[in-house]
């Protein structure tokens, strides 16, 4: 799909107010527009005021989608480390992110808070995105167990995916060795990292079952949030040949 040039385009209540309070652009600024969907567009301001902020297209291209999606299943950590895990592994270059309400999780979610705080979520990742230039933003999913999230998943060799599972217990290779050795076939990888307490034997078990193999991301012991953003560096290089 292309943007037309010369399209004018309204921009959100968030972004104008962003751009026109924070950022204190003027018309004729120039600003670039995304969609999240790998369209990109460079326009000018054509219009900012209280009655809203409209952009003159430009020029548009659409970045083509990752060949290999990178997804991260991670243990739900708290406060700001949680926050800047999603930060961190959207400029890395994750394709989507399953909050995995572990067995060791300290988090805990009340009922029905579980959609509210995927929306806090997803902004953090739209901003990471804004920030880095990405044109493909991650999905971030609902939080959910390790059992629930499993048993939505098909068989791994069916559905094109290579699956991993970083945990100090588990018999393990390089991921990075892993994650070169992927053949032509392979449309997603994931990597799973647990929470500040690792994952509790049954969740192992299962992924196990699901056939998640062990991992090490290096000779030391990470955090919680520092193994994330690794392992999905790790992957993204490996995939994109560095």
């Amino acid at each position: 799909r292309r943007a037309e040039v010369g399209a004018t385009v309204r921009l959100g209540e968030a972004d104008a107010r962003h751009a026109a309070v924070v950022l204190r652009l003027r018309e004729g600024d120039r600003v670039r527009l995304m969609d999240g969907r790998g369209l990109v567009a460079d326009a000018r301001l054509a219009r900012v005021g209280r009655e809203g902020v409209e952009a003159l297209v430009e020029s548009a291209v659409v970045d083509p989608a990752p060949r290999v999606e990178v997804g991260l299943a991670v243990g739900v950590t708290k406060g700001k480390a949680w926050d800047w895990t999603l930060q961190k592994c959207t400029e890395a270059g994750v394709t989507s992110i399953v909050p995995i309400l572990a067995r060791r999780s300290v988090v805990r979610l009340e009922a029905g808070e579980a959609a509210r705080r995927r929306e806090e979520w997803m902004r953090t990742v739209e901003e990471a995105c804004k920030q880095c230039g990405a044109a493909w933003w991650p999905e971030v999913a609902l939080p959910v167990s390790m059992e629930a999230w499993l048993a939505g998943l098909g068989p791994a060799r069916e559905s094109g995916e290579a699956r991993w599972v970083a945990a100090l217990a588990e018999p393990r290779r390089s991921l990075l060795e892993a994650a070169r050795g992927l053949g032509p076939g392979i449309r997603r990888a994931w990597v799973a990292v647990g929470p500040e307490g690792d994952w509790a034997p049954e969740e192992l078990d299962a992924m196990r079952g699901a056939g998640f193999g062990g991992v090490t991301l290096g000779p030391n012991v990470m955090r919680s949030e520092t193994a994330a953003v690794a392992a999905v560096v790790l992957v993204r290089a490996a995939l994109d040949g560095a």
